[in-house]
């Protein structure tokens, strides 16, 4: 054989070794893959095992956060139901409580009126000094015809010590007073700064009261007490009312003194003078306080409430 013979010889045997080694390569690589195929689940499988982990985790967070948020929402929803007012400010509660509306008035559905005791001395024992007060006859014909007309039960005491005063209003202050609407006292007499008189001597002006207030009379705690009081409260003598004298009658004065403001609850303390000064009385007409009162109240007391009618007393 020559030379190039040879050379194709050797170059058809390289070519053959190359194709079987390629072959035994393919071979190895398709076993190997066989083998990881067999160990491996198909991509479908896994990618349906990955959803269902997925889907899993997310219906696990929803849980969690629907139980969070239900509890959340119970906690604000007690929150809400045991939320304590707001703190009412003071000048809230302040305008609340003065706030004046049609239902401010007092009960006058008891089965009575009430008991109105009326106290006149115009007679005194000598050794007071003490003139007679001419004219308070009228006063106390008035008063007893008002206060009867206003359905009281009118009590009449004339010229009676002090000590006699003094029992009659204890007495009432424990009689039964719970089916009474109200309660009223008018007093007839001399006096002066911080007293009243008897028949034989005076009196602190508050002894009046006192037996009615809450703490001593419970029966009237929460309903009108009303006192009506002529008598002078000093020596002074307003110069702004005009006097005329009558050739029939003259102008005397009587003594008194009082507190002109009442710190007891549910208290009306009418006086018919200021502190100080004395209290007009006409020797044949009356005073002028207890009649133009006694006017006032049967014109008005039917539609009028009692501070507007009281109100209107100066002005006539």
């Amino acid at each position: 054989m020559d030379s190039k013979e040879n050379i194709k010889i050797v170059q058809e045997n390289l070519k053959n070794d190359l194709k079987e080694d390629d072959i035994n390569i393919v071979e190895t690589e398709v076993a190997t893959m066989g083998v990881d195929e067999q160990d491996a689940k198909p991509a479908a499988e896994i990618n349906k095992e990955i959803s269902e982990d997925e889907s899993d985790a997310k219906s696990f967070i929803r849980e969690i956060f629907q139980s969070h948020h239900h509890q959340d929402h119970h906690e604000k929803k007690e929150q809400e139901e045991f939320k304590p007012p707001l703190k009412e400010s003071d000048e809230e509660k302040l305008i609340r409580l003065v706030k004046i509306n049609g239902n401010d008035t007092y009960s006058t559905e008891g089965k009575r009126r009430g008991i109105c005791m009326i106290f006149e001395n115009d007679m005194f024992h000598t050794d007071l000094g003490l003139s007679k007060r001419k004219g308070s006859n009228v006063d106390r014909v008035l008063m007893i015809d008002v206060f009867t007309k206003l359905q009281f039960e009118v009590r009449v005491f004339q010229n009676l010590t002090t000590t006699e005063i003094l029992q009659k209003l204890e007495a009432a202050r424990f009689e039964d007073h719970s089916h009474s609407d109200m309660f009223a006292i008018v007093i007839l007499s001399h006096g002066n700064e911080g007293i009243l008189y008897g028949y034989d001597r005076p009196y602190a002006v508050q002894k009046i009261w006192e037996p009615f207030t809450a703490a001593n009379c419970e029966d009237l705690a929460g309903k009108p007490k009303l006192f009506f009081i002529q008598a002078c409260q000093g020596s002074q003598i307003d110069h702004g009312v005009t006097v005329e004298e009558k050739k029939k009658s003259r102008t005397e004065t009587d003594g008194f003194a009082s507190y002109r403001t009442p710190l007891h609850s549910d208290f009306m303390i009418a006086h018919s003078t200021v502190a100080g000064y004395y209290s007009w009385r006409n020797t044949v007409q009356g005073s002028w306080f207890i009649q133009v009162l006694g006017a006032a109240l049967l014109v008005n007391a039917s539609k009028v409430d009692l501070i507007s009618i009281l109100a209107e007393v100066p002005h006539v």
